[in-house]
């Protein structure tokens, strides 16, 4: 297992992987995704801020693709992988404050969930082999959506409106690659001790892998790019002041205020 992430140092943008304990960052250099080189430089983990761990072209949003969530809302399991898009000026990272947008005063809910984040240029992957070689590693993420705004117009779902406000695709602290996301466990707690969502990410419909083929089918995915994968039971509005946390073991803990 190997946890990565992007950070200022000293006012200075670098990127490395995190020591075994947790406590250090092994700075590297050159590119992120293609074969980066450690440097002899290290440093504390809390003497760094924190930035996502890399910078998408897009970010691609699942929807309806855990089964448990489907049966609580009676929704039928779709044939393929169903997904909108969330804009590059929702990106945000660790600690990020979630603004709620303005002209809005609606619910802003919280979706925790994992994230995959793409490591080569690929197109019309036909395997689930090459679409395992083409993620690079594991990501948390809160897909934050103004659920109000979604039947705004009775013609036309708003969904890229109601999930593409600044700071709406929060995702971070680290990537993980050589972890098994089958094996994990989200949860989403407000204010450190109100736990939202537990549950497993063996429940989704669709694989990583399948995800990412057919996506690979649809566009040209780059390296960088983020894929969430859909939320489960438990999603909700949030409390303008609270703190937000999405925890998935063997990643890290994404906080962010919200107000």
């Amino acid at each position: 297992m190997e946890r990565w992430a992007r950070f200022i140092f000293e006012g200075s943008l670098n990127f490395g992987k995190l020591s075994e304990d947790g406590l250090k960052i092994t700075v590297y250099e050159g590119d992120f995704f293609n074969s980066p080189k450690e440097t002899n430089k290290e440093v504390k983990l809390s003497e760094v801020e924190l930035k996502s761990p890399c910078i998408p072209t897009k970010m691609i949003a699942l929807w309806n693709n855990y089964k448990a969530l489907a049966d609580e809302k009676g929704l039928s399991y779709p044939e393929k992988p169903l997904y909108i898009f969330k804009s590059p000026t929702s990106f945000a990272g660790p600690n990020d404050h979630i603004e709620h947008p303005k002209n809005y005063d609606g619910d802003v809910f919280f979706e925790g969930e994992l994230g995959i984040v793409i490591g080569l240029k690929v197109k019309d992957i036909d395997n689930i082999d090459n679409a395992k070689n083409a993620i690079f590693g594991y990501t948390c993420i809160n897909d934050v959506t103004a659920f109000g705004l979604l039947k705004n117009d009775p013609n036309f779902d708003q969904w890229t409106r109601c999930k593409g406000f600044d700071n709406f695709g929060v995702f971070g602290p680290y990537i993980t690659k050589n972890i098994d996301p089958n094996n994990l466990q989200i949860k989403t707690i407000i204010n450190d001790t109100d736990i939202k969502q537990d549950y497993p990410v063996s429940d989704m419909m669709f694989s990583a892998e399948e995800i990412v083929m057919y996506l690979s089918q649809n566009m040209t995915l780059y390296p960088g790019d983020v894929i969430c994968v859909g939320t489960s039971q438990g999603l909700g509005p949030m409390e303008k002041g609270s703190k937000v946390t999405i925890t998935i073991d063997s990643i890290g803990s994404l906080t962010n205020t919200y107000g």
